[in-house]
């Protein structure tokens, strides 16, 4: 190694950012240290030791500050440690110099660089203290094992104090504490957080059998048995198992399966779990928690293994092959040998012994279930169960189960030939079913939405009759008295609560009836169940006042008065619900008469016989009560009138025409469609115009219906006149000439009568008119003007403009 190369190789050892050596590299003492050492390199290397003896560690020395070991045969790292470094515990230090991760790495005959002064080794022991002291509180060392951590870095902090003080001895003692600290602080939290978890047998249906590893033989597992690592599961023909672990994932042994529950892990400090099942033989369906709670779950099988990231899947195992279902929208990885095979949602595969996946397939979808209804009463001891058919040649997998979960199995049914059961006998009670239809592969499809059902041994329900009050009573008392009589022993229920029912049956109830139409459920139930239900209609009307609330869209004039542009007037509200509404003329005599539906909505056309009336409108209730008010109503057959505060212009250059419009009280106004901008005593409206014709269309509506139009026309021109020819003639007058113009010009909306024109001499300018002739469509006019010294002729500029204002200025010359 040349000299150079040795300088590189200590700084890079030492760094010149390191702890101990920051501050004297910036003095003149540093740099002589610096010189010194790369000395002592050169000088070391000519001493070299080029042979080893078997028993012990061949060492060379590379400089005072660096030493080179090499790991004979029976060398550990601590008794290099205890031997160079003095203290067995700082075998982290060497690891950290040669920047080795773990201490496996450390073979027979690898070079290692041992620290060779107290200042470089109280450096490289306070980097790895405060490395061993980060990688156990990576293990979670603040959470299983305060103290030691704490301990860790209170020796830490004092040997850092010793460094900076010069006593580097004691330094490395304090760093050495503090590594040994916090490797037992890792070391204590990878234990607890490697915690064995434990699973449940939550569910039993049928023999169940298991084997703990302590055990000779298999023997019976009870409900709730808690389930080790290694322990064994089995099913027999009319059996199944579930097992549930700690974050509520699940998995259902199905009839004639085994299982081993290789692995349980829990981590308490990143919340993750770890499973590990072997299949034997059978299959089992799983259902894993939601994600972010979710257990880690592998499944072995005799010829290929599962990695588990759906969260519901199916899997068998037999001896010729094993069989996948997922239904998830996660991934099962299927992995025999170097081949891997992954399921998506909805997606199956079966692969044989002794050969590699190969490919999936699509499952079959949900079944449509048939029969017995949802949440259908079935009466006796067994229930026949009928579902949509995929085809011949398939099977169906039939699950019953007491709860919507299917956490507690009543009934497996497998391979079941046709899209129904026979009769299945169960005992009475709640229950609920789902149906997945096999393929030809054996592989189930999805399970179909569940459905439930009652199961009813006494099919007769009570006998049950109302007695009051009678169908559809029309009642005045707001307490209402319901009474029959039922099946001794049943209860009733009037519309949820409890009736009184004496000993024989007979029941009443004072309820409180709401105003308007009441519809009540009246239920009869016995004791197993069974219940009659009857509907209870009657009519409460209080006699009180009902205002008539007319409707809103009613044209009423300021004073409240019903207006109408004919002899027949439309009156519609609401009163009491079924009410008749009459409609009397000033004689009393009836104009007209309608009923209100049951929401208390009427409507009716009232005859007119004047201009101006006084009508009185009767309410009666079905109950027979009455009351009466009056209502006034005018005819207003005239269109409504409005005016322009002054006319728009036919013709302008100004882009937005803005019109004000006063117009009789009520009158709806829109010009062009659009409604006005703003209002005080006149109604505004501003409109963009459009280059060429704009139709101006005013349209007042009054509040009868009756319509007045307007219509103008205003051109919107900003196209400048154009001159289309010009001629000036001059007049000698001795000192002064007469100029003769004559301008012709064009302009599509029309050219005004007179055009302003200057002429311009030196300093001063002169001006005058042209008028426009209609006879040869020109502008003419004369001006006496001076004639200028140099005989030259003067500029002429005319503005020529049209009737909207545009103004082309033109200069012409003779």
């Amino acid at each position: 190694m040349g000299l150079a190369a040795k300088g590189l190789f200590i700084l890079s050892i030492l760094g010149t950012d390191s702890f101990a050596f920051a501050e004297p590299m910036r003095s003149g003492t540093g740099r002589i240290l610096l010189f010194f050492l790369l000395v002592v390199v050169v000088a070391g290397t000519a001493g070299i030791a080029s042979s080893q003896t078997p028993a012990a560690p061949v060492v060379s020395d590379m400089a005072d500050d660096v030493v080179k070991v090499r790991m004979a045969p029976g060398a550990t790292l601590r008794g290099i440690s205890e031997k160079y470094l003095k203290d067995p515990d700082l075998w982290p230090v060497i690891l950290r110099l040669n920047g080795i991760e773990s201490i496996t790495d450390v073979t027979e005959g690898r070079e290692l660089l041992l620290p060779g002064s107290e200042v470089r080794l109280s450096t490289t022991a306070l980097d790895t203290s405060l490395a061993e002291i980060q990688r156990a509180n990576e293990a979670g060392a603040q959470l299983f094992a305060p103290i030691l951590i704490r301990n860790a870095i209170d020796f830490r902090d004092q040997a850092v104090v010793q460094h900076r003080n010069g006593a580097y001895q004691q330094s490395i003692s304090l760093s050495s504490q503090s590594i040994g600290r916090a490797d037992a602080a890792r070391a204590r939290s990878e234990e607890r957080r490697d915690i064995e978890a434990e699973a449940r047998l939550s569910d039993r249906q049928g023999w169940v059998e298991g084997q703990k590893v302590s055990e000779n033989g298999w023997t019976e597992r009870e409900l709730d048995a808690v389930l080790n690592e290694q322990e064994k599961l089995r099913t027999l023909s009319a059996s199944t198992a579930q097992v549930v672990f700690r974050d509520a994932s699940r998995f259902r042994l199905n009839p004639n399966s085994q299982a081993v529950i290789q692995r349980m892990r829990d981590d308490p400090l990143k919340r993750r779990k770890e499973a590990q099942i072997s299949l034997v033989e059978g299959d089992f369906y799983a259902l894993l928690a939601p994600e972010s709670d979710r257990s880690r779950l592998e499944v072995n099988l005799a010829n290929v293994d599962a990695k588990i990231d759906s969260g519901s899947f199916w899997v068998s195992q037999d001896r010729d092959s094993a069989k996948f279902s997922n239904y998830d929208a996660k991934p099962v990885a299927i992995v025999s040998g170097d081949d891997t095979l992954v399921l998506g949602r909805n997606e199956g595969a079966v692969v044989h012994a002794g050969e590699a996946p190969k490919e999936k397939v699509a499952i079959i979808g949900r079944l449509a279930l048939s029969e017995p209804a949802d949440n259908a009463i079935v009466f006796g001891t067994h229930v026949r169960l009928g579902w949509q058919a995929v085809g011949d040649g398939h099977g169906y997998w039939v699950e019953i189960a007491f709860d919507p979960l299917f956490d507690r199995m009543a009934e497996s049914l497998w391979n079941v030939p046709q899209n129904r059961t026979d009769d299945v006998g169960l005992a009475p009670g709640i229950y609920y079913w789902r149906v997945a239809a096999l393929d030809a592969l054996g592989l189930p499809g999805q399970m179909s939405v569940a459905r439930r059902f009652e199961l009813i041994d006494d099919s007769a329900p009570p006998y049950l009759q109302i007695r009051t009050p009678q169908p559809d009573a029309i009642l005045r008392e707001a307490a209402v008295t319901v009474s029959g009589e039922t099946e001794a022993g049943a209860a009733v229920f009037v519309d949820g609560e409890v009736a009184d029912v004496d000993g024989s049956g007979r029941f009443f109830m004072t309820i409180s009836g709401k105003d308007g139409s009441n519809d009540l459920t009246v239920v009869a139930r016995d004791a197993a169940g069974n219940e009659t239900t009857r509907r209870l209609a009657f009519t409460y009307v209080a006699d009180r006042r009902r205002d008539i609330v007319y409707d809103a869209h009613l044209p009423r004039d300021a004073t409240g008065r019903f207006l109408t542009a004919t002899r027949e007037f439309g009156l519609s509200g609401t009163v009491t619900e079924q009410a008749k509404v009459s409609v009397l003329g000033g004689d009393g005599a009836l104009r007209s008469e309608a009923y209100a539906d049951a929401s208390g909505r009427f409507t009716l056309n009232v005859p007119l016989e004047a201009a101006e009336e006084t009508l009185a409108v009767v309410v009666t209730t079905v109950s027979g009560y009455a009351y009466r008010e009056t209502i006034e109503t005018l005819v207003s057959d005239r269109p409504p009138r409005f005016r322009l505060s002054e006319p728009p212009p036919a013709i302008t250059s100004t882009p937005r025409l803005d019109l004000a419009i006063a117009a009789d009280p009520g009158t709806i106004l829109r010009v062009n469609g659009m409604a006005p901008k703003a209002s005080d005593d006149a109604v505004r409206f501003h409109i963009d115009l459009e280059q060429g014709a704009n139709l101006i269309e005013i349209v007042g509506t009054n509040a009868v219906g009756l319509v007045s139009i307007e219509k103008y026309t205003v051109v919107f021109d900003t196209v400048k006149p154009e001159m289309t020819a010009s001629e000036i003639t001059a007049k000698d007058l001795g000192d002064t000439e007469m100029l003769s113009i004559r301008v012709a010009a064009r302009d599509d909306t029309g050219l005004a009568l007179t055009s302003r024109f200057r002429v311009r001499l030196g300093d001063a300018e002169r001006s005058g008119i042209l008028r426009y002739s209609k006879a040869d469509k020109s502008y003419r006019g004369m001006i006496e003007v001076p004639r200028r010294a140099d005989g030259s002729a003067p500029d002429v500029v005319v503005e020529l403009a049209d009737v909207a204002g545009n103004i082309n200025e033109v200069t012409l010359s003779r």
